[in-house]
């Protein structure tokens, strides 16, 4: 297994979801730059990622050295530049993003990039979760848009076994 690099987004929702325990089942570790964890500890005091942090060995901060230029989060967030780029300066590992243009500059640069939907389903695929459905429905519940067509594109990948690893 293979560490990743989260934005804050992708775990607050697992975590709302209850399906935080997914993520150190796919990966070795979960790295978290500075500024996602800022994010999250500026959360509500009962946010349910902020409860599950202490009970999470596999989630590390890291911080980015040389810290990360004002000009470089022009277009994305403080917490998505710091993922792309603490991912790009450690052997371009795997980053976990939802945000579309946070995503678009992640893969313009060649890293690969998870997002929470398809973390689940690649959950599903190894039984992780008892049913994609419903997992899915949990993280529509706790806040993440995706639209049903991805929903169905993966739900039919899952079925024939088409779905990447």
């Amino acid at each position: 297994m293979i560490a990743v690099v989260s934005n804050a987004s992708p775990l607050i929702v697992l975590a709302k979801a209850e399906l935080l325990r997914v993520l150190p089942a796919l990966f070795s570790q979960v790295l978290v730059p500075q500024a996602v964890l800022e994010e999250i500890e500026a959360g509500p005091a009962g946010d349910p990622l902020k409860q599950a942090l202490p009970s999470c060995p596999w989630l590390a901060a890291v911080r980015l050295e040389p810290p990360i230029s004002p000009l470089a989060v022009w277009q994305s967030g403080r917490g998505e530049a710091e993922v792309i780029e603490y991912a790009r300066l450690h052997g371009n590992l795997p980053v976990l993003l939802d945000d579309r243009a946070a995503r678009r500059a992640a893969e313009a640069i060649g890293l690969q990039v998870h997002g929470t939907v398809g973390l689940v389903a690649a959950a599903a695929k190894k039984g992780l979760v008892t049913s994609f459905s419903i997992a899915t429905a949990a993280l529509k519940k706790a806040g993440l848009y995706v639209s049903d067509e991805m929903i169905t594109v993966l739900e039919k990948e899952l079925r024939s076994g088409k779905l990447p690893t």
